[in-house]
């Protein structure tokens, strides 16, 4: 019969099909990807928090994979580090395949949706790398009726900052303008704690039959309720619902959007009310006829083709700008995303790439008026003086559409959705106005900056998948392994006209130096964001600054280099309005309170810190010696707090039960180290001034101590100096005075309390005289301030200065000379001085010698409880600044570490390590 069939069609090889030639992994990733999207509203397989916590699905739907950025600790770079698979998720789903992974504002709970619509969520609570579960999900019926088409995470009522585009004065100082507004509502009304503005968390989704649910945080602890309402009901299966959008409006009501086939886009205004556990739906308007072809679709016009009805693959939902002045606020914009095939009348043409379409609707909302002549009647007056109860109206503009030659992937809102992101298929990334859709243009006026992008940063390649800070994606290769890819400056950079480029060598001589600057306030609006935002993250910025850096700084003249750091740290606490100056009579309990300081002083730090292997920079010491004297303070703090009721008398201290005061061991050791090498540094730095004073004279006490400080990069001058550091070390020593008067009156019998009190007495530098140089350096710097009649913004300066350089400012050289001449004098009278010399303070990692790199390559100090930890211990590993903790729970019953296990001294997270289990650096 074969035979037969061979006769029957000739040539045997005529009948054979050629064989298809595989596609990259890329382009299969992003057929799937949009295939996804076009079935199902939630198809996001990879999610990056506003806490830094990338979570993304695995290939076969059936586990969830957390990771973030880290800094490696041999090179300073910073990559990815190895995923960690969440166990937990796939025990909870029962093998049900998942879809959709997204993270709430916060940043803290990322809630996971199977395809049958079963929702789980999940908790970070000490590691970003790891999860709790928070929220179970209820398996329900296997069909698909449940399937989630639409989740948006309710925001907390917290005010956001939007910052207005940053100006050069004439003076060359920058000039910062912006505002701040609270996010729209609805808002969960349980608060955690007692916090105003830390709304517990909430969603709302939307399922394939016209079902809004909301998942909620009730009051008692973290107890998840639920309760839900129908938006439609359907009778076809073409009225089943494909995609769904959510979005706040400034009523405190939604706005959701829904689309099935045959019912086109229906658009309801729900609001909650929370005390009957109910919906309020209204459905205010339908757009039947979504798929006619827009303005900008002119070649699909042409060619008479059909509208992909059935390709639409997103819709989003912006919502209103915040009011601006003198300026109406623009009202939510609806658009819809199509994926248009490859033109069909090219048939010779195997290149024609499928492209987007993009409808846009106006939703204005307009309030219904009584007539006025229904005042006029008596019987009426009361229906009309209540006209202001009827309910708004929405109103539908269309607007002309646009066309993208590209598939677009992924959408972002940045900047309280001022500017939309958008993630295309030839691994682009651009950066729209939420109005218009027009693409934001690269810059070239160095006097006014707006955005990393507007700068002159861009992506090499693309992925869907963004930092919060919109300046780092991550990508997968052929294996489906995620890479990092970081916004980086092109080596060639337009000014001018379009046809003359400056080239690497060229823009980055001292002529073309502003634009370095320019780059320097763009991450400082960028930083400022993020300090203000929900997840205050910003290691994406400290990844791509450092990259601008390796890739367009070195070489160049080092004394031109901080033209680009100084201006960064300068201006951000410009940005921030910080108070740095604590001369004055300021409660250290508010500098504590205050995140913003150990914000900027994290970033100062990342800055200058390139590896173990490496000298940090003086300016990065200084910056990690005041957060971890920062770190003390807080414990000391909590130590002075009255311990949990049951376990001491009524009211007494925590720090005087034994239990706790053994977990201070650490901590006034490290205390004490630092205090004896502040002293012998300074004793250095005094030396060398009167050397320099016997000698002939060929350059100044000044330039003499300024060399010296160069030298050694030694932060002790500064710490003095610096009021912040000042401010701490006197809060210590105040803690540190009632545990010794504690030892002396009641407790010197006591072995632990003893061994204490011989830690004290111990130290080459007695406590009460490191008490005495502090007092001294305040009031010879209060000395000066008041003979040269120094102005409060000048004092701001000259603290900025010193905080960030590590050098003492010209105007203070009266005090340094008198405190490095008298001061010094009065102390060696006091110190033992060869015990001083030979004091290990190795362990501190402030110094640049061989005992200080060895110390550090052969053990692991416990940054929290300032402890070496046993060989073999397991530990987690700040994502920042390198240190590590032990990964155990806090002793049990002491209040003082609980809240401090959280973070690093640093303010970042932690990342659970299991052995020395690291990632690979970017580079």
């Amino acid at each position: 019969m074969d035979d037969g069939l061979d006769d029957l069609f000739g040539d045997e090889h005529l009948g054979q099909v050629p064989a298809v030639p595989d596609l990259p992994s890329v382009q299969r990733g992003l057929i799937q990807s949009t295939d996804d999207s076009r079935v199902s509203g939630c198809s996001q397989r990879i999610a990056w928090s506003n806490q830094g916590c990338i979570a993304n699905l695995s290939v076969d739907g059936c586990s969830v994979t957390l990771r973030s950025l880290y800094c490696d600790p041999a090179t300073g770079l910073w990559g990815l580090g190895k995923g960690d698979e969440a166990k937990i998720v796939a025990l909870v789903h029962e093998g049900h395949p998942l879809k959709h992974v997204s993270w709430s504002h916060p940043g803290t709970e990322l809630a996971v949706v199977d395809q049958l619509g079963n929702i789980s969520i999940y908790s970070l609570l000490i590691a970003i790398n790891r999860c709790t579960i928070s929220r179970r999900c209820v398996l329900g019926a296997e069909d698909n009726l449940s399937t989630v088409v639409g989740l948006m995470w309710l925001h907390q009522e917290r005010a956001l900052p939007l910052y207005r585009p940053a100006v050069k004065a004439q003076n060359g100082q920058w000039v910062f303008g912006g505002s701040r507004f609270k996010q729209s509502g609805p808002h969960n009304p349980h608060l955690l704690g007692d916090h105003a503005g830390k709304n517990k968390a909430a969603l709302v989704i939307v399922t394939r039959s016209g079902v809004i649910r909301l998942i909620y945080q009730g009051p008692d602890g973290g107890r998840w309720l639920d309760f839900k309402g129908e938006l439609q009901c359907f009778s076809t299966a073409a009225e089943l619902l494909t995609h769904a959008a959510v979005c706040a409006d400034k009523d405190s009501s939604m706005l959701v959007a829904t689309h099935s086939i045959s019912m086109g886009i229906r658009i309801y205004r729900v609001e909650i009310d929370w005390p009957s556990q109910a919906f309020v739906i209204d459905h205010v308007s339908t757009i039947a006829d979504c798929s006619s072809p827009n303005d900008a679709d002119e070649s699909r016009m042409a060619s008479s083709l059909p509208y992909p009805e059935d390709q639409l693959h997103h819709l989003e939902i912006i919502p209103p700008q915040p009011d601006t002045r003198n300026k109406e606020a623009p009202a939510p914009l609806l658009l819809a995303f199509f994926r248009n095939p490859p033109d069909q009348t090219d048939h010779l043409s195997m290149g024609n790439d499928p492209s987007t379409s993009i409808v846009r609707w106006e939703l204005n909302s307009s309030k219904p008026t009584l007539h006025p002549s229904f005042s006029q009647l008596a019987s009426k007056r009361s229906a009309a003086s209540n006209s202001t109860d009827l309910q708004s109206e929405v109103i539908f503009s269309k607007l002309p559409g646009v066309n993208v030659h590209k598939v677009i992937v992924a959408v972002q809102q940045l900047n309280l959705s001022t500017t939309l992101v958008f993630c295309t298929s030839d691994g682009g990334v651009e950066f729209r106005n939420r109005t218009t859709l027009d693409l934001l243009p690269r810059d070239d006026t160095l006097a006014q900056v707006s955005s990393i992008a507007q700068v002159g940063f861009g992506y090499p390649d693309g992925s869907p998948s963004l930092s919060p800070n919109a300046c780092a994606i991550v990508t997968f290769d052929d294996n489906d392994d995620p890479t990092l890819r970081l916004m980086q400056m092109p080596q060639v950079y337009p000014h001018g006209s379009l046809d003359h480029e400056y080239p690497l060598n060229a823009y980055l001589m001292p002529k073309r130096l502003d634009i370095v600057e320019a780059v320097a306030e763009a991450f400082v609006m960028q930083f400022a964001i993020s300090c203000s935002g929900y997840g205050n993250y910003h290691d994406d910025l400290s990844a791509t600054m450092q990259l601008f850096q390796d890739q367009h700084l070195k070489g160049i003249d080092s004394s031109q280099a901080p033209r680009f750091i100084n201006p960064f740290l300068r201006d951000v606490h410009s940005v921030s309005q910080l108070n740095i100056d604590f001369s004055g009579d300021i409660k250290t309990e508010n500098y504590l309170k205050n995140s913003l300081h150990q914000k900027t002083l994290s970033m100062q730090y990342s800055l200058g810190y390139r590896g173990d292997e490496f000298h940090r920079s003086l300016s990065s010491k200084i910056a990690i010696a005041i957060l971890q004297l920062r770190g003390v303070a807080l414990a000391c703090a909590m130590g002075l707090k009255p311990a949990p009721s049951g376990i001491t008398p009524s009211g007494e201290a925590e720090f005087k039960r034994t239990e706790t005061v053994r977990s201070f061991f650490g901590i006034i050791s490290w205390t004490l180290s630092l205090m004896n090498y502040v002293v012998d540094e300074v004793f250095t730095l005094a030396a060398a001034m009167e050397e320099n004073s016997a000698m002939v004279k060929v350059s100044s006490s000044e330039d003499a101590v300024t060399a010296k400080i160069s030298e050694l990069n030694t932060p002790a001058l500064a710490l003095v100096f610096v009021s912040q550091s000042r401010l701490l070390f006197k809060y210590i020593f105040r803690f540190f005075r009632g545990i010794a008067l504690e030892i002396t009156q009641q407790r010197s019998q006591d072995p632990t309390w003893r061994e204490l009190g011989n830690m004290f007495s111990r130290s080459p530098v007695p406590l009460h005289q490191f008490e005495l140089v502090l007092a001294d350096a305040d009031k010879s710097i209060r000395g000066t301030y008041e003979s040269q009649d120094v102005s409060e913004a000048d004092r701001r300066d000259i603290e900025k200065g010193m905080l960030i350089t590590g050098f003492v400012s010209p105007k203070l050289w009266p005090a340094v000379e008198n405190f490095l001449t008298n001061t010094v004098k009065s102390i060696k009278e006091e110190v033992n001085v060869a015990e001083l010399y030979f004091h290990d303070v190795s362990w501190l990692g402030l110094s640049d010698d061989k005992a200080s790199y060895q110390w550090r390559k052969a053990h692991r100090l416990d940054v929290i409880r300032k402890v070496e930890l046993p060989e073999g211990a397991r530990f987690r590993q700040c994502t920042r600044c390198c240190s590590v903790t032990e990964d155990v729970a806090p002793p049990r019953g002491t209040a003082s570490w609980a809240n401090m296990w959280r973070n690093c001294v640093c303010g970042n997270w932690w990342m659970g390590l299991e052995g020395d289990k690291m990632g690979n650096s970017m580079r």
